[in-house]
């Protein structure tokens, strides 16, 4: 290692320059005339603490650019190249919010030939110690950054940890944005982790209830003997132990929102009380017979198929229609990976601040996250980021350190599995003699129904297929498929027979 050389002048005059520069508080890199990492202080650690030292020293800049580990850009590839000082304003590419001024300034030697090259970064800390000390006017370094975008474009809307550029979460984002200033009711269903009550949270901060009561209730959590006087309130005296009244979630929520998370784990008669709650808009507090006048917009939550809890009579089919004004389906993550290095980003950045360290996935990593099936969703995700953080000693996640963390065998893909469910409703179909023009009749039929309670029309439904308008029409006539919700337990029914292959 060359370390050495920078400070070889230490040996004639008996000054320390290593002790030196490792003092200065301005971050320090220098590097040969060949682009070689020779030294870097400790303040330029301190900047910059996703640096691994002992990674760096003895390095080539080019080499360490081309890995994108640490940085990629150096202003020592100016200097060398235009053989004279250089200075740049730099984002890093991992930690956004480190920008710097740097200064190259090349050492010559006796020849006039450069020798080393010495940058130095100024930091917004460093101006703010200015401001402090001076007045010194500053401004944020933000301004220096080019945004992206158009000037004159309006900002996107302020979604809050709502994560995603792909179709799903764009579509998603455009209908939130439709429904925001309305009073209808939502119902959102979806696996577990996809992000419920993130979104429930998104809608009730774009609406004009936002600055209203929003109260979240996990139906769930609360004891179906309770489960009344929770929602509705009581009366003083109205049970044992009611020494005095007390207003319901409702109630409280009265003039903006109510979260009803786990809409089906509520009771059949609680149900009940709840349809005729959003049918009269007023409750009733147990033990009392006077009405309470209602303006509450209502958002329903549920990861279970309520098409089946309504036909094994577990779910009300009234209270369905009056939650499900609007309803929104979230998607798994394994079925938006592109989503999944942005949501990785947004949660490294959510714990740096909160555990005051660094850590990063290579890209070689960050493909065994994308690659994953992840059954635990966005949540899934999150609870591992943050287990490394409590618990590993590296900055940079390994695929050995990763893999063990993502189940001790391989998950499979949501396209395997839909391989697997065609694959057994072929197997039936060929046991039974069915001939191939019945398979994939129903196979169609089942393609069709679906997208027949996704998109809004024939046309919708065509250009999503890829094929003309009046095809869609005749096959959906020749079919038996209508344009009514009838479909959607016509395809239950026949899937529970077997019929057809699931979805």
């Amino acid at each position: 290692m060359s370390s050495g050389n920078v400070f070889h002048t230490a040996n004639k005059t008996g000054i320390d320059f290593k002790k030196i520069v490792d003092t200065l508080e301005c971050p320090i890199y220098i590097t040969n005339s060949n682009g070689v990492t020779e030294y870097i202080n400790q303040a330029y650690l301190r900047e910059n603490p996703i640096i691994d030292a002992d990674a760096i020293l003895g390095r080539t800049i080019d080499d360490i650019i081309k890995e994108g580990k640490y940085f990629k850009n150096a202003i020592t590839m100016e200097v060398l190249k235009q053989k004279k000082a250089a200075m740049a304003f730099f984002v890093h590419h991992l930690l956004p919010e480190k920008m710097a001024f740097v200064s190259g300034m090349p050492v010559l030697d006796e020849e006039n030939k450069i020798e080393h090259v010495v940058s130095i970064l100024y930091a917004q800390s460093f101006f703010q110690k200015l401001h402090a000390k001076f007045n010194y006017p500053v401004y944020s370094f933000e301004s220096y950054h080019a945004p992206l975008g158009k000037k004159g474009v309006p900002a996107p809307p302020p979604f809050t940890n709502l994560i995603g550029i792909s179709k799903p979460m764009e579509e998603l984002k455009r209908i939130m944005l439709r429904l925001a200033n309305t009073d209808a009711s939502v119902l959102i269903s979806g696996e577990s982790g996809t992000g419920k009550e993130v979104v429930a949270e998104n809608i009730q901060k774009l609406s004009a209830r936002s600055d209203r009561p929003f109260i979240k209730l996990n139906c769930a959590a609360i004891p179906a003997s309770l489960i009344e006087s929770e929602l509705f309130g009581y009366e003083k005296g109205a049970f044992t132990g009611a020494t005095s009244g007390r207003a319901g979630f409702f109630e409280q929520a009265n003039g903006g929102t109510i979260f009803l998370d786990e809409i089906d784990d509520l009771s059949f008669e609680a149900q009940a009380r709840l349809s005729r709650v959003l049918q009269q808009k007023e409750i009733v507090r147990v033990g009392s017979t006077k009405p309470v006048k209602l303006n509450v917009r209502v958002i329903a939550a549920t990861h279970s198929d309520l098409d089946k809890k309504i036909a094994d009579k577990q779910f009300r089919e009234d209270l369905f229609y009056r939650l499900s004004l609007i309803p929104i389906h979230l998607i798994p993550l394994r079925e938006r990976k592109s989503d999944i290095p942005l949501l990785t980003e947004h949660f490294l950045h959510k714990f740096d601040a909160i555990y005051n360290r660094i850590i990063r996935f290579p890209t070689k990593t960050l493909k065994i996250l994308v690659d994953y099936a992840w059954p635990g969703n966005i949540r899934e995700l999150e609870n591992i980021i943050e287990y490394l953080y409590i618990c590993s000693d590296e900055n940079f996640i390994t695929e050995e350190i990763i893999s063990p963390l993502l189940g001790k065998n391989e998950q499979r893909s949501q396209s395997d599995n839909i391989d697997d469910e065609l694959f057994n409703f072929c197997s039936r179909q060929i046991r039974n003699n069915s001939s191939l023009p019945d398979m994939l009749s129903q196979i169609e039929r089942t393609v069709l129904a679906l997208a027949s309670e996704k998109y809004k029309s024939t046309y919708h439904m065509a250009t999503a297929l890829g094929v003309s308008q009046p095809t869609i029409v005749r096959k959906m006539q020749s079919l038996g498929l209508g344009r009514s919700s009838s479909s959607r337990f016509a395809i239950r029914n026949h899937r529970r027979k077997g019929e057809l292959p699931a979805p």
